[in-house]
């Protein structure tokens, strides 16, 4: 404003930020709003920067615009590192399972006679073995998949297309044996059948 200026009745002259707690805005689709309860964790993206905050509140009515439902998130912003209308992207945490078996999901094969899934197991000699698993919560941004039956820690897995496998079939680990310790998680360390 300038010395003099007048100002119309109601209108702002000032916007106060308190920017140690920012509040971000999120649209979520309106399916999924059961899902989300006040206090969840939710993990962002904002301004180059990998963020966590906590569900504050659920607007109670879905904009019927975009079949959407908007959250709000309190973001910790200790030394103002985020500025106010940043643009952020996310997730809301809706459950968290402690000593899950995780697999990538590019280790999930499905029969074509609609059984079960499963999955490439190395088992005794290093011979292919196929391993009918259940899966439990399946995080798709993610590409990863938890096993709740069917594996245990240590089992090593083909992960990824590597041509025509099948059961029994013996494959050599590339990379001259790496992985070969039993305590390695799930999943890890790349396979491919042997040569001809």
């Amino acid at each position: 404003m300038e010395n003099g200026e007048h100002v119309a009745r109601g209108a702002d002259m000032f916007t106060v930020v308190r920017s140690n707690v920012l509040e971000l805005a999120a649209a979520v689709p309106a399916r999924q709003a059961n899902e989300i309860k006040v206090g969840q964790r939710v993990h962002f993206a904002a301004a180059g920067r990998d963020l966590e905050g906590r569900v504050a509140r659920v607007s109670p009515t879905i904009d019927p615009t975009n079949r959407s439902i908007t959250v709000y998130v309190q973001v910790p912003n200790a030394g103002g590192a985020l500025k106010g209308n940043s643009f952020a992207t996310g997730r809301i945490v809706s459950r968290t399972v402690d000593g899950a078996i995780v697999i990538p999901s590019g280790a999930i094969r499905q029969s074509q006679g609609g059984d079960k899934p499963f999955v490439y197991r190395l088992g005794a000699g290093d011979a292919l073995e196929r391993a009918p698993v259940s899966l439990g919560i399946v995080d798709e941004p993610m590409a990863i998949a938890e096993v709740v039956e069917g594996l245990n820690v240590g089992d090593r897995i083909i992960v990824g297309n590597v041509g025509t496998l099948g059961a029994g079939m013996k494959v050599t680990i590339a990379g001259g044996g790496e992985g070969q310790s039993g305590n390695r998680e799930p999943g890890t360390g790349n396979r491919r059948p042997p040569s001809p």
